[in-house]
Formats: structure tokens, sequence, C-alpha cells
């Protein structure tokens, strides 16, 4: 989604990749353990957000770096009872909100409290699930997850569910129907799987726009992000 709105449609977009895992970080080649990173926004509750964004070096889009000392730093966050543990990354949103037209925040599927950070300074949710026939599995959890996050977040105006791995399988059929029909807010897109297009990204370390412009999955997260941009402008 990033690099559709930054190549595709002209936005300035800023990129969090709050994954200890780092595959948007690896993506862009900007791993490291010198520079400072997502970490750093946990850890650092008075942090200046320039000295932690760096620009992709692609298409005008700007990320802030994550590695594995994530974990560390969220652990650290938990047993912070004197600063503000919901705001860490909000604080440095807020900094640069004017800079940005979008800012996307890169999660994992856990609900550690790097990601309630997210989820408090999200305006936007979007839950990426696999349609099958346990495709509402731990939606309530999750929603019930999100309905506490709301105090500390005045700014959240939807939750979106978006369902991934799409094929035409009579379970995937079904469970797409399920969560369409549920009380769950569903994106009319869905994105379409294909093995090759997964394969083709990570070997060329390219994304879906270089590697396979016409694909059904391209297709698919262009007409995604129209979506949400027709929502929000």
């Amino acid at each position: 989604m990033a690099l559709i709105m930054s190549q595709v449609h002209g936005k300035k977009v800023l990129l969090i990749d709050n994954d200890f895992q780092a595959a948007v970080t690896k993506f862009f080649e900007k791993h490291s353990y010198d520079a400072l990173s997502m970490e750093e926004v946990l850890r650092n509750p008075i942090l200046f957000a320039q000295d932690v964004i760096v620009p992709s070096g692609r298409w005008g889009l700007d990320i802030i770096p994550s590695n594995m000392n994530l974990v560390a730093a969220a652990d650290d966050l938990i047993t912070d009872k004197d600063g503000d543990q919901m705001g860490r990354i909000r604080h440095v949103l807020n900094q640069v909100e004017e800079d940005y037209d979008y800012c996307i925040i890169d999660c994992h599927p856990g609900v550690g409290i790097e990601v309630l950070n997210a989820l408090a300074a999200a305006e936007d949710i979007i839950i990426p699930i696999k349609a099958d026939k346990n495709a509402l599995d731990g939606m309530e959890e999750l929603d019930d997850i999100i309905q506490e996050i709301r105090p500390y977040n005045e700014k959240l105006e939807s939750v979106r569910c978006l369902v991934t791995m799409y094929t035409k399988d009579i379970d995937v059929i079904k469970g797409e129907e399920a969560l369409r029909n549920s009380k769950y807010d569903v994106f009319n897109t869905h994105i379409r799987h294909s093995k090759k297009v997964t394969a083709w990204t990570y070997e060329s370390g390219q994304s879906l726009l270089e590697t396979t412009p016409r694909s059904a999955a391209t297709r698919d997260y262009k007409n995604l992000v129209l979506e949400y941009m027709g929502g929000r402008g």
C-alpha cells in the first residue's frame, strides 16, 4: 500500500516497521543495529522524530526501521510505570503529521505493547485476514482489545478487515462470505493469492509494481489503495 500510494499516487508516505522481524526494513536494505530504530521510539518518550526517520531510497518513501531490539524495548516499556506507555508512537507521529499524507504502521500479528501503541496512534485500523472456515476466529478478542484502546485514541475513525490469500477454494469462499455477513466492516477489495508473486518479490528484492505489475495481486492492491483513499481523501 505504501509503495502504491507514493509511486502511483504521488503521496508522501511514512512507513513504520513495528515488527521485530523487520521484513519492511530488510526489504529496503536499512537493517542495522547501529542506527536508531523502533527501539528508540519505545524507549525514549521525548525522542525527536527526525532522528529515527530515514529515506527508504525509493519513490520518496520514508521509513522508521526496526530490528530484534524492539523485543527488549517492548518488555522494558511494560515495566515503565512512570511514563506514557501507550503514547510512544503517537508522540513521534504528532511531530510529523504535517509532513506526510499518510503513515502506515506495519505490525506483527500479536498484541504486545508495541502493537497497542500503534492502535493508540492510528486513525484507521486494517486487519488482514486469511479467508477460510476459521476466518472469524480471534476477531471478537481483537475487537475487544480495540474497544479498550479507544479511550487512549480519540482520532480512531475506522476498523476494517481485509481478506487476503484469496483463492476459489470452497472454504475460502465460505470464509469470506461469513466475514462479510458478520458485524465487522470489510473492504470490498480482496487480495488474491499467488505463490509466484510472493516468490518473485522476496527473491528479487523488488515490489509487486516492479516485478509483476499486471498480476492479479498487484491489481488488487491498487484497487485496495483506491478504495481506502476514496474513504480518506
